[in-house]
């Protein structure tokens, strides 16, 4: 197969990454698709309910982080997950993170097609889960790719919340001392991601070809990352948490749900956009996990994290279908 559309794009290390341009994007489109616009289609609702919870996730990165050998140590390294609904107006009033510092890329993740099982396992140290039974309708064949390690850093910067205080109608509270001198290296990987049915590359046309899902997901993507790990060179998990959810945007609604959250050093948050999808928490495997979708078949996801591991099993299945293969993988 040739390079698929993630692994050119990951490749790409020169491109400049427009946080800010690509969140007006996103409150642009909420915007115009008023309350009471058309019901999208069923599979156009899951892709903009996929798309609205990875626009919030970075936020909610920040919201849940806590935690020195030199001058960093580990404030956020998730053992659970938990849903969180996010209206509306959550969406659309969500504080422009990009404004509140800088964020670098240290090491890009290296996106590719693995030959086997064994080799997915010696590139990543993860050790591939397979079903042990498939739902009717999903392919047996199945492509693995191996990801590896990604590394980033954000730095605050209260002069450059300042400047941009100074272009909106809502100012944000002052950056504490603490967090303004504060810098976070966020981890994430190596992972494993098996595709059953359908392909990732652009060429294939879903019209034409059989091997293209519609909308270009596979019929089933079982994925294993190694959970994602966060550091901070001073700012504790409540001086953080505390000013994020003081932020102009954040509703009284959304911040009770957030406090409520029992650990958030070793909770994964996962948005669910309540006008777009549908989310409840579930058991997989014996571990509390989250499901995001619907139960017509269209698109769902279940996410849990395990043995340091943070899983998701996805695709256009029904909810007992997804639950089944999660509960089977060995």
């Amino acid at each position: 197969m040739d390079e698929t559309k993630l692994e050119r794009l990951l490749a790409e290390d020169e491109r400049p990454v427009d946080t800010a341009a690509g969140l007006r994007r996103f409150r642009g489109s909420i915007a115009l698709g008023n309350a009471e616009a058309y019901r999208a289609p069923a599979r156009r609702r899951w892709t903009q309910g996929l798309a609205a919870a990875a626009a919030v996730a970075a936020l909610f990165a920040g919201l849940t982080i806590t935690g020195v050998a030199d001058s960093f140590f580990t404030i956020f390294q998730p053992r659970q997950v938990a849903p969180v609904s996010i209206g509306r107006a959550d969406l659309t009033g969500l504080p422009d993170l990009s404004q509140y510092g800088t964020l670098t890329i240290v090491t890009h993740p290296a996106y590719r097609q693995a030959a086997t099982v064994d080799q997915a396992r010696a590139d990543t140290g993860i050790a591939p889960l397979s079903p042990a039974a498939l739902p009717a309708g999903v392919p047996a064949d199945s492509r693995i790719y191996a990801v590896s390690r990604g590394e980033a850093t954000f730095r605050f910067d209260e002069a450059k919340l300042a400047a941009a205080a100074g272009q909106v109608s809502r100012t944000p509270p002052p950056m504490p001392p603490a967090i303004a001198a504060s810098t976070l290296n966020v981890s994430g990987g190596p992972a494993v991601v098996q595709s059953y049915g359908g392909s990732f590359d652009p060429k294939l046309d879903p019209k034409s070809d059989p091997r293209a899902m519609p909308a270009g997901l596979p019929a089933l993507l079982i994925a294993q990352s190694k959970a994602p790990v966060v550091r901070s060179d001073g700012a504790t998990v409540d001086e953080l948490r505390a000013y994020m959810l003081a932020q102009p945007g954040i509703s009284p609604e959304l911040a009770a749900q957030i406090r409520a959250i029992g650990d958030p050093a070793q909770t994964l948050l996962i948005p669910i956009p309540m006008d777009l999808a549908s989310g409840r928490s579930v058991t997989v495997r014996g571990t509390r996990g989250v499901f995001v979708g619907d139960s017509t078949g269209i698109g769902s996801a279940v996410v849990w994290v395990a043995d340091g591991n943070v899983n998701v099993v996805a695709g256009s299945l029904a909810e007992k279908d997804l639950l089944a293969v999660a509960d089977s993988l060995r």
